[in-house]
């Protein structure tokens, strides 16, 4: 598997005596370079013990968190219109990314976010004006740090790649600043002849209740000198499960190469969701017990990683 390959798990409320446990199967898959998930940063600034936890597994079993991806939801995204709560959420932003850069992470992958739309609390241009700012306040942080701020693409109309793209071109240039591009969140955005409109998740259509869904075909050309980094995942095109490459609708024989001509990519992120049975998004595409870790090894290593 290549060296730049960086596996996710879905720890969720795993004990801390199971952790090894699972990093043994990554090792003995070849896998030592492993994501700081949003699960474990969230943990860890809440509870500093847990971090000193996460250093005795690096040292004691030689694997690496190498790619951070940063606390999420109505707490933590970019534009949160709540004023009491900004400041906090900058401090914490900061916080996770020294964290980041103490483990070895290289980038530091950021939601936009969307919650305070789709529930119609803010308007679309108060949000973008926000996440700007957050930009502002953070890109001096992670210049310090040595970790580059990633911008993450989704699937509504604050974190669209037109919208991501415009927060970080005004750092053209800036080696710290870029963009993860979300293959799972992009094929959603994908208008492919034959997609069934009425099959979208009802999330979608509360999501773009000012214009219907605005399809984004070209979502990976227009972030393409950004992207420094990727999350990999499959789906049906109609909802995020963050299913297994080759188990949903996205065309990983054209993709792959793309993602690999990228002039600034520095690494590849797994994101798949190890889980069975349904979330938001509907049926989840996994086997009964959820994907395993050998099946995601395999995979990934199916298609060129």
């Amino acid at each position: 598997m290549g060296s730049d390959l960086i596996c996710n798990y879905t720890w969720g409320n795993l004990p801390n005596e199971m952790y090894g446990r699972v990093i043994r199967e990554f090792l003995d898959w070849g896998i030592d370079k492993m994501v700081f998930g949003d699960s474990l940063i969230t943990r860890g600034l809440a509870d500093p013990g847990f971090i000193d936890f996460l250093r005795g597994l690096t040292k004691n079993l030689g694997v690496s968190f190498v790619a951070m991806h940063a606390p999420y939801g109505r707490a933590f995204d970019m534009d949160i219109p709540d004023f009491n709560r900004r400041p906090g959420m900058i401090a914490d932003h900061r916080k996770a990314i020294q964290i980041a850069a103490e483990f070895g992470s290289r980038t530091y992958t950021i939601h936009v976010g969307a919650s305070h739309y789709v529930r119609r609390e803010a308007k679309l241009p108060q949000l973008i004006e926000l996440a700007a700012e957050t930009m502002e306040l953070l890109v001096p942080t992670a210049e310090k740090a040595g970790v580059v701020l990633a911008v993450e693409n989704a699937f509504e109309p604050p974190n669209s790649a037109r919208v991501v793209r415009q927060l970080v071109e005004p750092y053209a240039g800036n080696e710290f600043v870029g963009v993860c591009f979300d293959t799972g969140h992009a094929n959603i955005m994908t208008m492919n002849p034959g997609k069934d409109v009425t099959k979208f998740r009802h999330y979608m259509y509360s999501s773009w209740y000012e214009t219907g869904i605005v399809p984004e075909n070209d979502a990976l050309e227009v972030l393409k000198p950004f992207i420094v980094t990727t999350h990999m995942h499959d789906n049906d095109g109609y909802g995020d499960s963050h299913s297994m490459p080759l188990d949903g609708v996205v065309d990983w024989n054209t993709l792959v190469p793309e993602l690999k001509s990228c002039p600034r990519m520095l690494e590849y992120q797994t994101e798949v969701n190890f889980n069975a049975g349904t979330n938001w998004s509907g049926r989840l595409l996994s086997p009964p017990g959820g994907y395993s870790i050998k099946r995601l090894v395999e995979s990934f290593r199916k298609i060129g990683f």
